[in-house]
């Protein structure tokens, strides 16, 4: 039996100053809430459980590096730097009382809002305090003033003993070599580390060489995400990162297979905004698929990407020019079809139809085509009209990953070779919107395909450049509010029949008018490209609500709905 590798004891506030994160640490994902049910944990003098750390060497003031437990060693720091943002929750009551105390003392332009009054904390010793209470007239209103603040913070110092607080630690006493194993196979009943979260430790080892500066821009882009992604851990984290020195990843120019993984996400995430939603997620997704498309490894198995780390750095200059090569052409297709008129604020892509497998079959149908022939054309012009029908079909919807491997370059058993047939594309709408129910809330799907059907017709022609549009109900909301209840919707005012995109002046203005009541001949060329109903059927509709005659106002719009169906069509396939 092998002699146990750890030890226990107790660390103190003062220790925390010691603690350093692992480059293999992952970011902090507690929420506001967890943050304050440990706060409280510790108030109430409740255990809690233990965290793990290495000590860099034997000496009783050794750096202590976290192997688990920074979500709860960084909580205790941040609300040691200002206990009122737990406080405060977790004693509304308290909180309440005492700021209605203190602005019954005071005249009407001393009077503070909660936002003012938490500006001055701490309150004791702030010169904003001190300025504040000084603006009183009256002596004795100050002293009272001050006596119920001073009650108060010395409530806040008293909530959580920190200077005596013990937090339970578990110092392991193993090879360093063996840190990130132990980091790997954490699973202590917090939020579970995710895959790729286990990759970066479990190949802290694993070594990709980049080429010499300058030499590859596309390398040093992967270089420089590096960088990037651990500088906004330092950002978000409340201890220093053991390992990470930007000047010597600038000098040496070596990565782990991990970090790859991380940067190349980070590529295509910013290369590829039209399919790409931001997240730190879809970053290790996309990152680490295009990795296994690239060795033709299973995205199931990705933990065998280790084995290929050679290859990986061998090929690296390739695989970069492929990624970057269809990023762009993804990007000039679906960046026009799924682009959001703004005005003229920042690109915004409706991306309630992507999804990262789906997106990665892109790049594995591609991958290995040559640039420029007859398949590769045909494949980029065929995936938008896919990009729908399988949206529809909910192709992606569950076991992602096992379909991804299809369109595997080794594999090809699914292309995008072969156009999808107009017949089967409409049969999909019709399915589609047979499932729609009653609502007045468009969903993410609904806002795509809305955005799609105008960004193919009356968006790319009719709407002047620079001006503001944004999606709204065709019968307004305001209306559907008066007649249909809320409670128990019987109008399907949330489909796509009944949703377009809107001139934004004028429809802020409008509320429960229709385009005609706003001037229907400022719209003419608007209301016949976007399908909008005729006045009389329009009226209809509007009429049939106030009646309760709900099948009426639904045929308007449900026919609208096949007309997009069929429109969209026609233009995703011309």
């Amino acid at each position: 039996m092998s002699a146990a590798l750890y030890s226990s004891l107790d660390l103190t506030i003062g220790d925390l100053e010691r603690i350093k994160l692992p480059l293999f640490q992952r970011k902090l994902v507690w929420t506001q809430k967890k943050k304050e049910d440990f706060i409280d944990t510790l108030r109430q003098g409740l255990p809690f459980g233990a965290v793990l750390i290495y000590p860099e060497d034997q000496t009783n003031e050794s750096m202590l590096q976290i192997l688990d437990g920074q979500q709860r060693l960084s909580t205790i720091l941040e609300y040691k730097k200002c206990p009122l943002r737990f406080w405060k929750p977790l004693n509304r009551e308290e909180y309440q009382s005492s700021l209605d105390r203190i602005n019954d003392m005071l005249p009407d332009d001393l009077k503070l809002n909660e936002k003012k009054f938490d500006e001055l904390y701490p309150w004791v010793d702030s010169d904003n305090y001190d300025d504040w209470v000084d603006d009183i007239d009256q002596k004795q209103t100050r002293k009272e003033v001050r006596q119920e603040v001073k009650t108060l913070r010395n409530a806040i110092d008293n909530f959580v003993d920190l200077e005596n607080l013990k937090i339970p630690a578990i110092k392991f006493t193993g090879n360093k070599e063996l840190i990130a194993t132990v980091f790997s196979n954490l699973n202590q009943g917090g939020t579970p580390l995710s895959k790729y979260e286990i990759f970066n430790a479990a190949w802290v080892n694993t070594t990709i060489n980049l080429r010499p500066a300058g030499e590859s821009p596309l390398q040093d882009e992967i270089l420089d995400n590096v960088k990037r992604h651990y500088n906004d851990m330092i950002k978000n984290a409340e201890f220093e990162l053991e390992g990470f020195s930007e000047d010597e990843l600038t000098q040496n120019r070596i990565i782990t297979l991990s970090e790859l993984g991380i940067a190349l996400g980070m590529f295509v995430q910013d290369n590829l905004k039209a399919l790409i939603p931001q997240g730190e997620n879809t970053v290790a997704e996309i990152g680490f698929g295009l990795l296994g498309i690239a060795t033709n490894v299973d995205n199931r198995s990705l933990s065998k990407l280790n084995t290929h780390t050679k290859d990986i750095g061998n090929k690296l200059q390739i695989i970069l020019e492929k990624v970057e090569r269809i990023c762009v052409n993804l990007q000039d297709i679906f960046g026009k079809l799924l682009k959001r008129i703004k005005g003229n604020k920042n690109d915004e892509y409706m991306l309630g139809l992507s999804t990262t497998f789906k997106t990665l079959s892109y790049f594995a149908a591609l991958w290995e085509l040559a640039p420029g022939s007859e398949d590769y054309c045909s494949s980029l012009r065929n995936i938008k009209a896919y990009y729908l029908l399988d949206a529809l079909n909910k192709s992606w919807s569950s076991h992602g990953d096992q379909r991804l491997l299809d369109y595997y370059p080794e594999n090809k058993k699914r292309s995008y070779l072969e156009p999808v047939d107009r017949n089967r594309l409409i049969e999909a709408f019709d399915h589609w919107l047979a499932d729609a129910t009653p609502g007045i809330q468009f969903n993410k799907e609904t806002k795509a395909i809305t955005t799609i059907h105008a960004n193919l017709t009356y968006l790319s022609t009719s709407v002047p450049y620079g001006d503001g549009y944004e999606l709204e109900h065709i019968v307004p909301k305001k209306i559907i509010n008066k007649y249909d209840d809320p409670t128990s919707r019987s109008f399907f005012g949330s489909i796509i029949g009944n949703c377009m995109y809107l001139p934004r002046l004028d429809n802020n203005k409008k509320k429960e008018k229709t385009l005609y009541d706003a001037g229907a001949s400022n719209y003419t060329q608007l209301i016949q490209e976007s399908l909008y109903p005729s006045e009389s059927n329009l009226q209809e509709a509007i009429n049939a609500l106030s009646h309760k005659d709900f099948e009426t106002a639904n045929q308007v719009v449900k026919t609208r709905s096949r007309k997009i169906a069929i429109a969209i069509a026609d233009s995703i396939l011309g």
